[in-house]
């Protein structure tokens, strides 16, 4: 008897359970693997959109199909090519959101707004400023053998592990735009030849494009803000005079431990003690003489002045393009919010005028294997 009702019970279930009523078949989509964001010379958007036409069959390769269009947002520039494709144009697998710099120097929250809006958007893109258009980058189509929106994609991953660029999906950076506190920065992207290059960083200030930080200027600026890739290296001349190989040092950052600390005076003067203690290895040193305590010594000096140069470097490029990458008015907004309600209007200009206090202390704990 109870199987009997359980039947019925299953059946009934069976009978009121809804079907797929919003699905949306591979078969029927075009999908986008990238695209690319410019400042149109008559003021629109120039939308690049990188779309992956599959292969037949097991032997041919899948293409890309570059397409272009201006429009006066995303939707309507995704609508005008739907009206010249097959199939309708998804973008659950895009991999990369790139902006030109001309576009970034506007407010970047109108390009992302669709983004963030539609349910089935691929919010683990990652997303970068490119030097010039970011329709010539995706032009591109190859590197090598390797499809344009993979080799970006898979190039940045890999910078970000070497403490290049700062890990940023179009996911992870929404609280950061909508924080009045905070500034951002992406991965800056340069074309090099028929490669791609990301080794910088590009900084921001009310969601603006402001300036670049250089190579060692993104690494320091990362170990300031605790994002240290797996490894993080510095190359410094070590001695004047004819340059050779014996002239130089590379070393690389094992471990970073930050210690900040903001001091408010009268509501007015704001002071930021940074405190870095790093240990390091060292990977190339062809002068050798590790063994010796007195050289190791004049290296760890020699090295923190260094590194204390370019820190001090680092800072006021961020304070001179308004970047509050370290996200001092989120901090002073936590912990002295009456001094945070005097400065928050105009916390570009503010920022400028924090005073910062860094030092950096390094030792050399590891010298390879040859002594």
């Amino acid at each position: 008897m109870k199987k009997y009702f359980f039947s019925i019970a299953v059946v009934i279930i069976l009978l009121l359970m809804t079907g797929c009523w919003d699905q949306d078949l591979l078969k029927n989509a075009r999908l986008i693997y990238g695209a690319g964001f410019d400042l149109a010379p008559n003021g629109k958007l120039l939308s690049t959109f990188v779309i992956r036409d599959m292969a037949g069959s097991e032997q041919q390769s899948p293409k890309n199909d570059i397409i272009y269009t201006d429009s006066n947002t995303i939707l309507e520039g995704r609508d005008k090519i739907d009206d010249k494709i097959s199939r309708f144009l998804r973008g659950y697998r895009n991999r990369i959101i790139l902006i030109g710099e001309e576009q970034a120097k506007q407010d970047i929250y109108p390009i992302l707004d669709n983004i963030y809006r539609d349910p089935k958007s691929a919010l683990n893109a990652r997303i970068g400023v490119v030097q010039g258009k970011a329709s010539d980058l995706l032009s591109l189509k190859k590197v090598g053998n390797v499809l344009i929106a993979e080799e970006i994609d898979e190039l940045i991953k890999s910078k970000e592990l070497t403490t290049n660029v700062p890990k940023v999906t179009i996911e992870t950076i929404y609280p950061v735009i909508m924080d009045p506190g905070e500034d951002f920065v992406l991965p800056y992207l340069m074309k090099n030849g028929k490669r791609v290059d990301v080794s910088q960083i590009a900084m921001f200030h009310k969601r603006q494009f402001t300036g670049i930080l250089s190579t060692d200027e993104s690494i320091m600026y990362l170990l300031l803000n605790d994002d240290k890739g797996k490894v993080a290296r510095f190359t410094r001349k070590i001695s004047k005079g004819h340059q050779n190989g014996y002239d130089f040092l590379t070393f690389n950052v094992n471990k970073s431990k930050r210690n900040m600390k903001i001091l408010t005076q009268s509501g007015e003067q704001i002071t930021v003690m940074l405190d870095l203690k790093w240990k390091v290895s060292i990977v190339e040193y062809p002068k050798s003489h590790l063994d010796d305590k007195d050289v190791v010594a004049q290296l760890n000096q020699f090295l923190s002045k260094e590194m204390n140069l370019l820190i001090n470097e680092t800072i006021k490029k961020m304070q001179d393009a308004r970047c509050d990458g370290l996200g001092i008015g989120r901090k002073l907004r936590a912990y002295h919010p009456d001094i945070w309600k005097q400065q928050k209007e105009d916390w570009g200009s503010n920022y400028q005028k924090v005073h910062f206090v860094p030092k950096i202390q390094v030792e050399i704990t590891k010298k390879g294997i040859i002594n």
